[in-house]
């Protein structure tokens, strides 16, 4: 049997084991992904196969169609971030990604903050092109009654149950990953206070309440996997205790996934750890007579690309668009060695060429920083492309120059050694020392600039992202700045005019981030 036949099967086969009253019950199947970021290729996840691609949407098309053949009761939702990682995104402002979703027989998704990423006004340009319902209920233009996207939820009939999905925004997300000049006209409402509401009115036209959420912890953009689902699914446990009547969760942004679902006051929540690399499956049985759910079953199944046919009409879709781009994304910009790795922890390849391209753009600064977050997709060793170099840092950030006090600059590295939101990426010349045992706000064990230890009260001229700069990823230090200039540079070019003055770039690690213990 070939291998793709046989991992359709196993993905595919009901789950007759599951409890169930002979008259009562009603089964219901819901696929799942989350922060697919625009992976719309399979790609080389080196922590889960060294010899196989995972992912890819034409295979989660697949295998969501076949599951639909198989069992009719069957829905496939979507948790937000679908925009911005390879530059297919980034180069049609997220126009691909939906033209390719729309093939891929999507029940409903909600909106992920990276669907900002060009703008909320280019939110509703680009969704209204969906095919597929996507829903959001709490995200608001400022100072009015009117909701930026009007669909809070919607109602899908299944197996006789009547499915009441809503969507939202956690506030946290919003604004801790969204650049501020991204968002100046609208904003993001208390979820809790959206989602009693939409409960209430739903409550007596439905069976089951599916909430579909982009909240929580920022997902760490690394190379290296993590697994503590409780801590990274903290704030969906949390909504569940304080909000009775969802009965499960499909939640994105933490870039975790849930091989066992977790509960929470009745609630079931599942989530992917991203980037396409897993379709989530959760057979649920739900009993009419006691109206609620008395079984359920999870699984978070790996996607090989070698053992799914690609969906045809997917996979023309990304083609189509591909050879669109070419022209652009095909530039050769320099060659490498060595694989230009992304780390959240430590310092990392990507992270110091990012960094030094910036400071070589402006190289009176003392020294650049640039956040682990923003580095979305590794480099292969080989040709460098500007295509490469697009979904490695895929975002429009500008480098902005500002002068800081020492014990300001302190407290920039402090937050970058809680990890809550990754460490910070630096330029030639700067030496962290962490030590990630100690408290929180105590962590830094020494940080030299050239050479010299950091003095509180010197000013320094750093140069980072005007996402960073605005306080993004909870560096509200930036905010006190002494002197601040957006110099309207696109950091992308600056990378490219960097790479450009080698032939063959042959990076190492200098030592720049390191990580001690007690």
């Amino acid at each position: 049997m070939k291998k793709h036949i046989l991992f359709y099967l196993l993905f595919a086969t009901p789950i007759f084991a599951l409890a169930q009253s002979k008259n009562n019950s009603k089964q219901l199947t819901i696929l799942y992904t989350n922060d697919l970021h625009a992976h719309v290729n399979p790609q080389q996840l080196d922590w889960i196969s060294t010899t196989h691609k995972i992912g890819g949407f034409a295979n989660i098309a697949t295998l969501v169609k076949n599951e639909k053949i198989a069992n009719t009761n069957t829905v496939y939702f979507d948790a937000g971030d679908y925009f911005t990682g390879p530059y297919i995104s980034s180069l049609t402002k997220g126009a691909a990604v939906i033209d390719v979703m729309n093939h891929m027989s999507i029940d409903a998704a909600c909106i992920g903050n990276h669907e900002f990423d060009h703008g909320w006004q280019n939110v509703p340009t680009q969704l209204i092109k969906a095919k597929f319902p996507v829903l959001n209920g709490n995200i608001f233009v400022k100072q009015t009654k009117q909701l930026l996207w009007n669909h809070p939820y919607k109602i899908i009939v299944k197996n006789g149950i009547r499915i009441g999905v809503i969507g939202l925004h956690g506030q946290f997300a919003f604004y801790d990953t969204i650049s501020d000049e991204m968002i100046q006209g609208v904003e993001a409402r208390d979820e809790e206070k959206y989602l009693q509401q939409y409960i209430n009115e739903l409550k007596n036209k439905t069976d089951l309440i599916v909430l579909l959420i982009h909240e929580g912890i920022p997902g760490r953009q690394s190379s290296k996997g993590i697994t503590d689902v409780g801590r990274n699914l903290k704030k969906d446990i949390e909504l569940a205790q304080k909000i009775s009547g969802v009965d499960v969760i499909v939640t994105g942004h933490a870039h975790q996934g849930t091989p066992d679902a977790l509960e929470s006051n009745g609630t079931i929540i599942v989530s992917t750890d991203a980037l396409g690399m897993q379709l989530g499956k959760l057979t649920i049985t739900y009993d009419q007579q006691k109206d609620k759910i008395i079984a359920y079953q999870n699984k978070l199944n790996y996607i090989y690309d070698d053992e799914v046919i690609d969906d045809s009409a997917t996979k023309a879709a990304i083609n189509k668009w591909e050879n669109q781009l070419s022209v652009i994304t095909q530039q050769k910009i320099c060659v490498t060695p060595v694989k230009l790795f992304r780390s959240y922890g430590e310092e990392s390849l990507l992270g110091n060429m990012v960094a030094d391209a910036m400071l070589f753009a402006h190289p009176t600064c003392d020294f650049a920083l640039v956040n682990s977050g923003g580095l979305r997709q590794d480099i292969d060793a080989g040709t460098i492309t500007l295509g490469n170099l697009i979904s490695a840092f895929p975002f429009p950030n500008t480098n902005i120059l500002v002068d800081m006090k020492g014990q300001d600059v302190l407290a920039l590295f402090e937050h970058a050694a809680s990890l809550t939101n990754g460490i910070l990426q630096v330029s030639k010349g700067v030496v962290l020392t962490y030590n990630e045992q100690s408290p929180v706000g105590n962590r830094v064990v020494s940080l030299t600039i050239n050479g010299q230890p950091i003095q509180p009260n010197q000013t320094y001229k750093i140069i980072t992202s005007n996402f960073m700069a605005d306080g993004g990823d909870g560096y509200f230090a930036f905010k006190k700045a002494v002197f601040r200039k957006n110099t309207q540079e696109i950091i992308l070019d600056a990378m490219a005019a960097y790479l450009k003055t080698f032939s063959s770039y042959s990076p190492s690690l200098e030592g720049r981030i390191k990580k001690v213990d007690n």
